[in-house]
């Protein structure tokens, strides 16, 4: 009897020890979550936002909240929800660029429906159903970096559409359809998406 109970006291000790040692190095191979950061410059209202908004694969909800806001539609004051992965492509694009740290220049955001007709009535550069309406797009500049560069770089990327603007200077990115356009361009690339 006294052996059992022995046998069984080594039995829970292992057990327990091997317990500890992995949770230790469980403990010790945990590293922290890669930080996805943004820098942006809103050309319109003058605001700054400095912010991490993804840890790993997880979008941070109320980082995501800042920039919707930041991002709203600068003739009405409307906020929209925008799609995540339209952060992805800017943070990456500035890697790309070399400018992992860069304070991207924003055009523009989110756009109301109200504002996207008041634009299409002064410019044929803006699409009736812009992805900026459904908060999937936004244009931009990188100070330092050609916009020829940038717009090379974003089609690259293939993540979506790239248009390129070089009279006012900015590209357009989005999460739509992967596609390409060049307003004031040779007419064989024109058009507005």
């Amino acid at each position: 009897m006294k052996s059992v109970a022995v046998i069984l006291f080594y039995f829970v000790l292992v057990v327990f020890a091997a317990g500890v040692s992995s949770s230790s190095s469980r403990a010790a191979d945990s590293s922290p979550l890669p930080e996805h950061h943004l820098r942006l410059y809103h050309m319109h209202t003058g605001e700054h936002i400095d912010i991490v908004y993804r840890r790993g694969d997880h979008y941070l909800a109320e980082a995501e909240a800042q920039l919707d806001y930041f991002l709203r539609d600068h003739r009405t004051g409307a906020v929209k929800h925008y799609d995540p992965h339209v952060f992805d492509i800017l943070a990456d694009l500035a890697a790309t660029v070399g400018h992992p740290d860069a304070e991207i220049e924003i055009i523009c955001g989110y756009r109301a429906p109200w504002s996207n007709e008041f634009l299409r009535a002064r410019s044929a550069g803006v699409a009736q159903n812009s992805q900026h309406i459904q908060a999937r797009a936004i244009d931009i500049r990188i100070p330092g970096v050609d916009t020829s560069k940038l717009y090379n770089a974003a089609l690259a990327m293939a993540r979506g559409g790239v248009g390129y603007y070089p009279r006012s200077a900015f590209v357009h990115v989005d999460t739509g359809r992967v596609r390409t356009w060049c307003y004031g361009c040779s007419s064989s690339h024109a058009g507005a998406q």
